[in-house]
């Protein structure tokens, strides 16, 4: 026999005449129902066992395909029933038999031929949501496999009012409702009603003896205001998890400690599932971590590989755990799998838990150093389809000298020796797709603005074709072409990048492509002896003119001036070279040691010695547009 709770207060899930949304609330309901962009994702799969009649489910992962037709094709579900919390306030449990299609509280999905179907509002569902799936009552009992994202969303509670939800626990042995529900005076002890075998909703009597269930939907009391999210609390950046992308090094996830005391975390690396299908990336491999370890005893830190379960200090009560975690790129495994044309991503899942049964699913997704291409003629999603070399794009950053021999030096004069006061320069250097890298003496940042040509759908209206993009400018005759990407004095501007260390006229080729990064580059500067800005050029004066007395004839090299050739070569090495903790090492940052032979200033080649760091500025593969 049913059970009914008898308490009575104010409207719930009731019968109601059949009534529709109004437009513009159908609209909030479907966005609030999973509409969430696509991006790259890491895949999770989770089993609920459905029986004939009802069953309150809580989804935990972002379904993959949403769309309702599309996850119940083949399954006996009769209507699938998520409580609109936006309308008001549940205060009375009511059979779920006597649910009407089509009442505000509800959103509704239906299957195709149901009397009711006109009155269906829920098309698409989302991840960490509870939901009501009926099934017919004479079919066999059937597994729903749901294959999605991990998400962290935001549950709000309605206050002063039960709540239908549902929240992620592990599959076996899962916590009791009271020490769940502990650290919150809103939910403690408070009523909470869960699904029978007969369809009936029966009071949970023992909460401290009861475990709540993996995938289980219940109806829980919230006494005032609410912002409970669970013993174990994670913030990120993002709704669909850590993701790094093409760019990001470096992000943060903290763990709150919800419960009433003390509690020790774990973060555990899991492998992800494969896609959902060709429209997101392909599972390229698992994501290497690093972490940022701090040992303030010692004034020590450093960015450390992170294993496979790392645990936290003790974490008192509504504490917090940060931890830095950066992905390693140069240590992904290159993917030489099939690749479709949303291309691929590394992809792991990470998992919070502590002792008292409680877990919390995290997704991260990376770009590698290298985009897998997408097969000939295959569509091309946004952002697929980068340049093959790992390091494309615009390098900046400073060389310090910190040796230079000394040619009067009888014993070392071919030695280089540490200076007093180091001399640090800016460094320029841009790579095209090839991994061909160039010297650069300046280079400006410019906009290239895009085209538009007719709507094919309606001519009077244009839509685009090339979008803009930015463009990297060596060559000043091509400055009016293109447009600034700044304002000076209301002016458009382009963004200026120069060094004096150098005197290039055009960019300078450094040694084979595909050597920058992981081996070294090496190239020669040749300031003719004639060149206006030779050191022992002058044009004022007569004894360092390279002209005759009689200033008609131009005399040779060696009279009063010489070329000046600089022979340097870049080291790239696996590790900072002054062993600092740099998140990035051989992805966005790189460096080494840098070594020059300086010939022609002296009668002797003068050799100097130090360091260089690179930091990526741009990605854009092309000098001056190709142009």
């Amino acid at each position: 026999m049913k059970r009914q709770p008898t308490q009575a207060v104010s409207r719930g899930p009731l019968a109601q005449p059949s009534r529709s949304l109004p437009g513009a609330w159908l609209l909030l309901a479907l966005l609030f129902c999973g509409v969430i962009p696509a991006a790259r994702a890491q895949w999770m799969t989770q089993t609920l066992q459905l029986k004939p009649g009802w069953n309150a489910v809580f989804v935990e992962p972002q379904p993959e395909p949403a769309e309702c037709d599309l996850q119940f094709a083949g399954l006996p579900v009769e209507s699938v029933w998520m409580w609109n919390k936006r309308f008001s306030a549940v205060q009375f449990i009511q059979d779920p038999d006597k649910l009407v299609p089509g009442q505000a509280e509800w959103l509704t999905w239906l299957k195709a031929g149901h009397p009711a179907e006109g009155t269906m509002n829920l098309f698409t569902l989302a991840g960490s949501q509870a939901y009501l799936i009926k099934l017919a009552d004479n079919a066999t009992p059937v597994n729903w496999v749901v294959h999605g994202r991990p998400l962290s969303r935001t549950l709000d509670w309605v206050s002063d009012s039960y709540n239908f939800v549902g929240f992620p626990v592990p599959a076996s042995g899962g916590p009791t409702f009271q020490s769940f529900f502990a650290a919150s005076a809103s939910h403690t002890n408070k009523p909470i009603y869960r699904l029978n075998a007969t369809g009936g909703w029966d009071l949970v009597v023992s909460q401290s003896a009861t475990s709540m269930k993996s995938g289980e939907a219940f109806w829980i009391r919230c006494d005032g205001r609410s912002t409970f999210q669970g013993p174990i609390g994670v913030s990120i950046p993002a709704l669909a998890g850590l993701d790094y992308g093409r760019e990001l090094t470096e992000q943060t996830l903290r763990v709150q400690n919800n419960s009433t005391a003390a509690r020790t975390f774990t973060l555990s690396t899991l492998a992800s599932e494969g896609a959902a299908g060709a429209g997101y990336p392909s599972l390229a491999g698992a994501i290497p971590f690093s972490y940022f370890s701090m040992d303030l005893p010692s004034n020590t830190y450093d960015w450390v590989p992170m294993p496979a379960q790392l645990t936290s200090p003790s974490i008192p009560a509504g504490g917090q755990w940060s931890v830095r975690i950066a992905v390693r790129r140069a240590d992904m495994v290159p993917y030489a799998g099939p690749v479709g044309p949303a291309g691929t991503a590394y992809q792991s899942l990470l998992e919070v838990s502590d002792g008292a049964k409680d877990h919390v699913l995290v997704g991260v997704s990376s770009q590698g150093l290298v985009v897998s291409q997408p097969p000939p003629g295959a569509p091309r999603l946004a952002g697929v389809g980068d340049p093959a070399s790992p390091y494309t794009g615009l390098w900046v950053g400073n060389c310090i000298i910190q040796k230079v021999s000394q040619p009067s030096n009888i014993l070392h004069p071919d030695t280089p020796l540490p200076v007093a006061n180091p001399l640090q320069y800016r460094v320029v250097v841009h790579v095209d797709a090839t991994g061909q890298a160039r010297l650069l003496q300046k280079v400006l940042v410019m906009w290239k603005t895009g085209t538009t040509k007719p709507d094919p759908a309606d001519p009077s209206h244009q839509v685009t074709d090339v979008p803009g993009r930015f463009v990297l400018v060596t060559d000043d005759a091509l400055i009016p072409s293109f447009s600034g990407v700044g304002l000076r004095d209301g002016e458009p501007v382009p963004r200026r990048l120069s060094t004096v260390a150098y005197v290039l006229r055009k960019p300078l080729a450094l040694s084979k492509p595909g050597d920058f990064g992981v081996g070294s580059v090496a190239g020669t500067i040749l300031l003719d002896y004639d060149d206006p800005l030779n050191p022992f050029k002058h044009k004022y004066h007569p004894d360092h003119d390279n002209l005759s007395e009689r200033f008609d004839t131009k005399l040779p090299e060696g009279q009063e001036s010489f070329t000046v050739q600089r022979q340097l070569t870049l080291q790239f090495s696996a590790t900072d070279p002054e062993q600092l903790p740099v998140a990035g090492w051989g992805d966005s940052q790189l460096g080494g040691i840098y070594n020059e032979t300086l010939i022609g200033v002296h009668k002797h080649p003068i050799y100097m010695q130090g360091i260089f760091r690179l930091t990526r500025a741009n990605r854009t593969p092309l000098l001056n547009d190709g142009l």
